[in-house]
């Protein structure tokens, strides 16, 4: 079987997460690409600038505890973007919960059209798999 190569973006303030999580998906997908930002910013400039339509979706790991642009703004902000940027990608909340928080609580927030699930950190492989299996871009 041939393995299909993923893109992913990874939004994280901490470098440690962002290198944890970027080795965790280059050693589980090897053809797969991983873009890293500490900045939610820079990541939204990339992905206006970024014109090449792939046939899958880029998967968005994002952290919503950040510094200046949290992923909630981050989120806000990419929900104001063309539909057609908009559909190159799925969003994934990657977070710890907030204390008295559930994952069905922080869903409720958002658009299931923009944001496609959340795992709670720490990511392990085990996680992304079953995830991605869910949505449909498992390898």
């Amino acid at each position: 079987m041939t393995e299909r190569a993923l893109s992913f973006i990874v939004i994280d303030d901490s470098e440690l997460d962002c290198f944890v999580i970027k080795k965790i998906i280059q050693h589980n997908y090897i053809k797969s690409s991983v873009q890293t930002f500490q900045s939610a910013e820079l990541a939204l400039q990339r992905i206006q600038i970024t014109d090449s339509v792939d046939t899958r979706p880029t998967i968005i790991l994002l952290d919503l505890q950040m510094p200046l642009m949290n992923g909630y703004q981050f989120i806000e902000a990419f929900e104001n973007l063309p539909e057609e940027v908009r559909n190159n990608y799925v969003i994934i909340i990657l977070s710890i919960l907030p204390s008295m928080k559930t994952i069905r609580d922080i869903s409720g927030e958002f658009k299931k059209e923009t944001v496609n699930s959340i795992i709670e950190k720490p990511l392990t492989i085990e996680k992304l798999v079953l995830l991605l299996g869910r949505i449909g871009l498992s390898i």
